[in-house]
């Protein structure tokens, strides 16, 4: 996800740290290249859109409420204002309590006795737009939600924030408020505690190079001890299958698979991932151990807050795709991934350096024995092979369809 609590405005992908005709990804291009330009491109106009888009999963219903899918109401009161039966969550923002209320509970005592003050601040604003299966908004100032795509399986980035914080207390990962999951359009809910701090990515500018080695191998660090949790299977913390689309097969244009439908392996072994990967590709894959370690999969620089100073690291966030990996993945998705690429001045799509923090990182992994395979992993990338729907992803969509769940085909 772009980076925390700020709004990303470029998307990079021509030479350097990633070359797309060497391992890119059709889900994740054609996500990327609608949110830079704003409208569908033709990538991603082959996809079926969600309806509402994540980005349309808040909207204010009155003066000081705000509806939050089809389940929560967030209501905004005076500081004093004791909260209402019921109330889910509570939070305070300058001179304002925010509560959370199931759907059911009435409001309208907010909208008629507390008018909004003139010149008061809008109670929500959309800060990440991933087409149409993600969306960050902020909730007040103090506040961040986070609407996510969602299908039985998937598993759910509270979670694992929870099971970071629980194993691995000493790095620091937002705080989780509440969070539920609305079924009836297909989506999960985070309420997390905004961190105020910047992103690496807009940080970079100030920071001296030292200052830029130091993140890394912080950052290197944390890596490493998460790596200390192992699994014998491809899987999430919660036993899900991982879908990493550069790490599994492709799939054709006609598929109906779409941006928020996200197709998953099964919790493959080793020995079955192995074959698996021999399989898909016409080259053959990177070796890697008989265990798969804890990875956060996506440490670019929009996904790091550092500290005011500079100095260090102020948070790690979204962690939806972490999961157990190979090993050898560790050091070199930074040469298959767009994410970890520096974001280009304003009207620029790449520039000199613009591949540095992930080449930072990969150096200071070598420290602690993380190797990087990237020109076997091209090779096999590149030799990848068109997949089809397995009759799980098929039977998948037919159930949603059953289900009565509206869709929007934006495909010619």
């Amino acid at each position: 996800m772009a980076g925390a609590w700020e709004t990303p405005s470029g998307f990079m992908a021509n030479q350097g740290i990633w070359q797309p005709e060497e391992g890119f990804s059709i889900l994740c291009l054609s996500v990327q290249i609608k949110y830079i330009t704003g409208t569908p491109s033709y990538l991603a106009a082959m996809y079926h859109e969600m309806i509402p888009p994540c980005r349309e999963s808040i909207t204010e219903s009155g003066p000081n409420v705000l509806a939050l899918g089809t389940m929560v109401n967030c209501i905004r009161a005076p500081l004093s204002t004791p909260p209402p039966p019921n109330t889910l969550l509570s939070w305070n923002d300058t001179n304002f309590v925010f509560h959370l209320l199931p759907r059911g509970q009435s409001t309208a005592y907010f909208v008629d006795t507390c008018p909004r003050p003139q010149g008061t601040a809008p109670m929500h604003e959309l800060i990440y737009d991933a087409g149409s299966c993600s969306g960050v908004y902020f909730l007040g100032d103090e506040v961040v939600c986070k609407v996510k795509g969602w299908k039985e399986g998937m598993q759910m980035e509270s979670e694992t924030i929870a099971f970071v914080r629980e194993h691995f207390p000493t790095i620091p990962v937002p705080e989780i408020l509440y969070t539920w999951i609305d079924k009836s359009i297909n989506r999960s809910f985070d309420i997390m505690k905004r961190v105020h701090a910047r992103t690496l990515d807009k940080a970079w500018a100030d920071l001296t190079p030292q200052q830029r080695l130091n993140i890394a191998e912080q950052v290197a660090g944390y890596i490493s001890l998460l790596a200390t949790k192992t699994a014998k299977r491809f899987e999430t913390i919660s036993g899900c299958g991982v879908g990493t689309p550069a790490l599994i097969a492709g799939w054709p244009f006609e598929s109906p698979i779409h941006t928020w439908f996200r197709r998953t392996l099964p919790p493959y072994s080793v020995a079955e991932y192995r074959d698996y990967a021999k399989r898909i590709s016409t080259a053959p894959p990177p070796e890697f151990d008989d265990e798969f370690v804890f990875y956060h999969d996506d440490q670019g620089p929009t996904n790091i807050l550092v500290s005011d100073d500079g100095d260090s690291v102020a948070a790690i966030i979204d962690w939806e795709n972490a999961a157990f990996y190979p090993r050898y993945w560790i050091a070199t998705v930074q040469f298959a991934h767009a994410a970890f690429l520096l974001e280009p001045p304003e009207g620029q799509r790449r520039f000199e350096g613009d591949d540095e923090w992930g080449l930072l990182l990969v150096e200071a992994l070598k420290q602690y024995g993380f190797d990087n395979s990237k020109e076997v992993y091209r090779a096999w990338s590149k030799g990848k092979v068109e997949d089809v729907d397995t009759e799980k992803d098929l039977a998948e969509w037919r159930k949603i369809l059953d289900d009565g769940y509206p869709y929007e085909e934006t495909g010619v």
